[in-house]
């Protein structure tokens, strides 16, 4: 499994981490757990653009994002066999350790958080509703203008819902909040980026 050498085009693969059931991934899971590499390489696969994605919109630079990636599935791979299944939403859980790996990153003084940038593209869901719509009629750079006004938990919780490409309980799991505060504070996310837009 090769995690620290992986080439920039992998990352910029489509995200195939919802095509196959959660029997399957609980099934992979449990044999990483066991300690079967190859499991745990098919995990990494399915998550592998999203968290690229998501540190990528916290660095503003490939090789620190790819970096950054490596690290968090080096670290959960470590980890894994200690997380009870009962207790672990897998993709929740990466993002949880990616946000200590981008924590750790900044505080070691490498570089200046940048949140969005023009080389990514928002990953929104199939079923878009009019508070992700706002999102898709404005340009990245005006998107990323915007998201360095909101506040930290609206930042967030934009960049793990449509940069991420994590699910309502995802994000809820990764915010240590509940789907329903989840789908509020996007509300609110997407109400004030449209307004702040509208003010430019």
């Amino acid at each position: 499994m090769a995690i620290a050498g992986a080439s920039t085009a992998a990352y910029r693969v489509a995200d195939h981490r919802h095509t196959d059931d959660s029997d399957d991934e609980d099934a992979l899971i449990r044999l990483a757990q066991a300690g079967d590499g190859a499991a745990f390489g098919q995990l990494y696969d399915r998550y592998l653009p999203s968290i690229y994605r998501y540190t990528y919109s916290k660095t503003s630079s490939r090789s620190a994002a790819e970096d950054l990636t490596s690290e968090t599935f080096l670290r959960a791979f470590r980890a894994i066999a200690r997380r009870p299944r009962a207790q672990l939403n897998f993709a929740a859980w990466l993002v949880t350790i990616a946000r200590n790996v981008v924590i750790d990153h900044h505080r070691s003084g490498w570089s200046r958080l940048a949140i969005v940038t023009d080389e990514i593209t928002p990953q929104v869901d199939d079923a878009v509703g009019p508070e992700q719509a706002a999102l898709l009629s404005v340009s990245t750079a005006t998107v990323r203008d915007a998201l360095t006004r909101l506040p930290d938990d609206q930042r967030e919780c934009l960049v793990l819902r449509f940069f991420a490409g994590l699910s309502i309980s995802e994000t809820a799991a990764a915010m240590d909040r509940t789907d329903g505060a989840i789908k509020q504070l996007q509300f609110r996310a997407t109400n004030r980026l449209r307004q702040v837009v509208k003010d430019r």
